[in-house]
């Protein structure tokens, strides 16, 4: 019997499986003009890109706004301002919690928000700034003004010293004699409203700045009493009349001088009593 010799595997057979290839990315499996589109670069697969296009579709079917452009008409814009939520006129606008402001101010802002196009919420909280900020301008207007009129007082009183309130009524009184109008107040006190109404830039009334004060009891010292119906028959002196008559009474060889004088003791005892005008703490 002959033998069969087994033929040996040459290696020229095709292997039993295929080789498994690596997956194609998304972007690669689109056509090759279209790899590039930056918009495609951050789509993963084929399912976020639908999400997006159905998105895209269903706005484009709702309401959009044209912006107007740079030659538009007045009524192109109110009607943007009014798709946009403007009231459909000033009116319409409803400010609460306004404190410094005017009716008249709060209506003019109305007309001016409502030109400008302003939602509701807009319009009020540009009114709640505006009040807000003038509040704080009142305050430091008020500080201001007060600061003015007591240091206005207190020159008074450094040059008229304990006659200050008697120069003030006969400032007033003069200008009653003057003819201007007067009133009384609660306790009897004539006054010129006149003086009160009539302000100052700084926020003083007229009747407060020393100047004014002045310039009135200056006249009623001129006027005299006869003409000066209803002031006061003594007076008080300032510290100026005080220092002048002291000056007279201490001049040399005058009785102050001479103890032996009748009367030296007299006239010590009035320079004591001006020097109290004088320096009204006592110092001499």
């Amino acid at each position: 019997m002959d033998e069969t010799t087994p033929m040996e595997d040459s290696g020229s057979q095709p292997e039993a499986q295929a080789v498994e290839q690596a997956p194609v990315s998304f972007i690669d499996s689109l056509p090759e003009d279209l790899r590039g589109e930056p918009s495609l670069k951050n789509f993963t697969d084929a399912g976020s890109l639908a999400k997006s296009f159905v998105h895209a579709q269903r706005m484009i079917g709702a309401e959009k706004l044209p912006l107007p452009g740079k030659s538009a008409t007045d009524d192109e814009w109110n009607t943007i301002y009014s798709k946009l939520g403007r009231p459909d006129s000033a009116t319409d606008y409803q400010f609460d919690g306004v404190q410094n402001l005017e009716a008249e101010e709060v209506s003019s802002f109305a007309e001016a928000a409502h030109k400008a196009g302003l939602r509701p919420q807009q319009a009020e909280a540009m009114l709640g700034f505006m009040d807000g900020r003038d509040q704080g301008m009142f305050a430091q207007f008020e500080q201001g003004t007060q600061e003015a009129i007591n240091e206005g007082y207190a020159e008074l009183q450094r040059e008229w010293g304990p006659a200050l309130d008697e120069k003030i009524g006969r400032a007033t009184t003069a200008l009653i004699s003057l003819g201007l109008p007067y009133e009384r107040d609660e306790n009897g006190n004539a006054y010129v409203p006149l003086m009160d109404e009539i302000r100052l830039s700084d926020g003083r009334a007229l009747g407060d700045h020393p100047t004014m004060i002045k310039l009135f009891a200056d006249i009623a010292d001129k006027l005299g009493e006869d003409t000066l119906a209803g002031a006061a028959t003594t007076f008080e002196m300032t510290p100026k009349e005080a220092q002048a008559e002291k000056s007279s009474l201490t001049a040399p060889g005058t009785p102050y001088w001479d103890n032996q004088h009748p009367e030296h003791k007299a006239a010590v005892q009035r320079v004591l009593e001006l020097n109290g005008i004088i320096f009204p703490e006592g110092q001499a």
